[in-house]
């Protein structure tokens, strides 16, 4: 390849074309790098937006599927009030089993932060995600404390009688998991319709970015999940 090498100059006219030249071959070297980069970024926040829509769509999915139940899990912590000894409730006559929970990943979006995508995003955009994603961060977070309490709860179904020792030690953590379940339902109230998160607090920012929650996304759910969630909203 040939270099264009300054040539010997003799006046100043000459030294300031040969400047001239050098600079404007800088300049058109940088202007084409920073074009490939506009391009490079472009193509990301493109595929990043759509992974992140993807991934909100499906995770409003499942907290409606959640939301939905919010009155199931309420009726069984009044069974189990009954059976602990809490006067006015009912006692237990079937087995307890457990609300089902499915997973809502954030997995776009940590790859979005962990790349720096998220900066090249509008300012406002940004924002959206960001409270999106803070609020799933604190519904995981929920989710997790009512997995532990109805795990702890299913000491009920061994089918022993309950002593007081037995007695004591689900006592907290009922209450535990009413005071859990009543933040969640206050945050989440569950709205006739099957469409109660896009009411909340993550669907309207969702709304915000694009994502159309009419299109309901694939759960994946395994068939014992959906037999489980049958029993435990069961109605006697």
């Amino acid at each position: 390849m040939d270099i264009h090498k300054p040539k010997p100059v003799h006046s100043w006219p000459e030294f300031f074309s040969e400047i001239l030249v050098i600079v404007v071959g800088i300049s058109i070297a940088l202007s084409g790098e920073q074009t490939l980069e506009w391009f490079h970024w472009r193509h990301e926040v493109a595929e990043t937006r759509s992974a992140l829509r993807n991934e909100i769509a499906r995770d409003l999915d499942s907290l409606d599927f959640i939301i939905a139940e919010e009155p199931c899990i309420d009726r069984r912590l009044v069974e189990v009030g009954g059976a602990l000894g809490v006067p006015g409730a009912p006692p237990l006559k079937r087995p307890l089993g457990q609300p089902q929970f499915p997973n809502m990943p954030s997995a776009a979006w940590d790859v979005a932060r962990a790349t720096g995508v998220v900066s090249h995003l509008p300012q406002e955009e940004a924002s959206h995600y960001r409270a999106i994603y803070t609020e799933l961060e604190w519904t995981k977070a929920r989710i997790d404390e009512q997995r532990s309490d109805w795990a702890t709860l299913s000491a009920l179904d061994l089918g022993a009688p309950i002593s007081p020792i037995l007695q004591a030690e689900l006592l907290p953590t009922l209450a535990h998991a009413k005071v859990v379940a009543n933040k969640f339902a206050q945050n989440y109230p569950l709205i006739p319709g099957g469409q109660s998160a896009n009411f909340g607090f993550m669907g309207r920012h969702a709304a915000q970015v694009g994502v159309d929650h009419r299109r309901k996304q694939n759960l994946n759910l395994s068939q014992a999940t959906i037999a489980s969630r049958g029993v435990f909203c069961e109605t006697t």
